[in-house]
């Protein structure tokens, strides 16, 4: 019975960090297909400061944090091969006690950015609370804070250049 529970937590679990990327992308492409942003910065830079904020934010709340995906470089959207952009997402186990401690800290850290922030706490006192942050230095970035896991999901702006080529130089360099 056990086995099953953990199997069931861990399927919640990559649902939760799916559907989050999903809503950030969406987000993100919604924003950056007509008029993109980031336009003066390069790859190296948008990549650094998904990174950094996210960073920054998981060290306000502490733990162990375990990156999920990325920095992972992808196109700006459909049918835009000469932009991209960095996915960066991030995991640990989750807090019964703190939640909005937590959520507080990962707050205060974007709002000194100078993001705007929105809550998407599950209404109804379900034990569950999150926020959604826009605004540079990213396009959008996610918390999740679950007595379970924690995941952060960040969506760099986006900067000239293109995705395959720039996969293949990342792969070049490790090599």
């Amino acid at each position: 019975m056990m086995k099953r529970s953990s199997t069931r937590t861990r399927r919640t679990a990559l649902l939760g960090s799916i559907t989050a990327l999903v809503l950030l992308m969406l987000t993100a492409c919604g924003s950056t297909t007509t008029t993109p942003r980031g336009s003066d910065m390069d790859p190296s830079t948008a990549k650094k400061s998904i990174v950094d904020l996210v960073e920054r934010s998981t060290a306000a709340v502490g733990g162990d944090w375990k990156v999920y995906r990325g920095p992972a470089v992808e196109p700006c959207g459909q049918d835009v091969e000469d932009r991209v952009r960095y996915v960066y997402i991030v995991e640990r186990e989750g807090s019964a006690t703190g939640l909005q401690r937590d959520v507080d800290a990962v707050r205060a850290v974007w709002k000194d950015a100078g993001m705007d922030v929105v809550d998407t706490a599950t209404p109804g006192g379900a034990t569950r609370a999150g926020i959604r942050g826009t605004g540079d230095p990213v396009t959008s970035i996610g918390f999740d804070a679950k007595p379970d896991r924690y995941s952060m999901s960040g969506v760099s702006v986006c900067a000239p250049g293109n995705a395959s080529e720039l996969r293949d130089e990342e792969f070049s360099d490790q090599g």
